[in-house]
């Protein structure tokens, strides 16, 4: 009986496996769709590229580098007044993937550029610029990857984290009109978050166009490459909740220290922020429970 079985659903997964399925519609994309304008600024960056932590960089070289990229800063802001939906090629020749690779160092780099954008204003003394700099840097790392595989997704939150960690330092020092602006600004960017599923889903898409049937086949039957894979989608789902989670708490620092500057003590609770400052207690997606803070 078990062999009879096993005969019969070997050709049937086969059968499943070599049955072509017809392609899922793309989505539609915006007209026009800001994810163009990104790319036009990637390719009109000047200069060389570093990798320095931002504060490592003088404020003159600052000035000299934003300066000489100021056409790319500019696509990138008319980006931004555009939806945005980030979709790689389907094919996948050597020399679209080198592409793709290089267009996402170029985003990234655009990314810096803009969080550059806000060091250089505090430096200047401008708040309100500076705050407003890091969260549209924030934005950009959420707009260039929206819709996109996980390579794209991962990359556009390191272009967050980047501006994220920046605007949490000087947050400690704004005066309370701009810790209320920047609270605004990430309260946001959360909304607009999107779930790690989405870009899941585009992966799936993805390699179904850029894989012949046998390699799905393999994939999904060798047991090592399928744990593998799963293994991967449960990181990339993992990072993108840590992300968020972090983004959150960064918005229970600014609404507590707004409560702190207004009222002239610091608040003791969720109960003193909801809902003046939260309209509710954020949640940890990694945990389901209210973000934890030292109150």
């Amino acid at each position: 009986m078990v062999l009879w079985l096993l005969g019969l659903g070997v050709p049937l997964l086969l059968l499943v496996a070599w049955w072509p399925v017809p392609p899922k519609p793309s989505p539609a994309l915006p007209n026009p769709n800001g994810y163009d304008y990104f790319v036009k600024a990637g390719e009109a960056l000047v200069g060389p590229w570093t990798n320095q932590v931002l504060r490592a960089v003088p404020a003159q070289e600052w000035q000299t580098v934003l300066a000489a990229n100021q056409s790319s800063l500019e696509l990138v802001r008319e980006g931004l007044r555009h939806r945005s939906l980030a979709l790689v090629s389907v094919t996948y020749d050597s020399a679209t993937r080198l592409r793709f690779i290089d267009q996402l160092g170029h985003l990234k780099r655009l990314g810096v550029l803009l969080a550059g954008e806000g060091l250089l204003a505090e430096l200047e003394g401008n708040s309100a610029s500076a705050v407003d700099a890091y969260i549209q840097a924030m934005r950009f790392g959420q707009e260039s990857s929206r819709g996109g595989v996980m390579m794209e997704r991962l990359v556009g939150i390191a272009v967050e984290s980047i501006a994220l960690a920046e605007l949490r330092r000087t947050m400690l020092s704004l005066a309370s009109e701009d810790v209320r602006r920047g609270l605004v600004g990430l309260q946001n960017l959360d909304a607009s978050h999107d779930l790690p599923e989405v870009n899941l889903a585009t992966e799936d898409e993805w390699i179904r166009q850029t894989t012949d049937l046998g390699q799905r086949f393999t994939l999904w039957t060798q047991p090592t490459m399928r744990k593998e894979v799963r293994e991967t989608r449960t990181k990339f789902a993992g990072r993108v909740d840590r992300h968020q989670a972090d983004r959150r708490s960064a918005i229970v620092e600014a609404a507590a220290r707004s409560f702190e500057l207004e009222k002239g003590r610091r608040p003791t609770g969720y109960a003193d922020l909801v809902p003046t400052y939260l309209p509710a207690a954020p949640l940890d997606p990694t945990t389901g429970k209210e973000i934890a803070h030292p109150f």
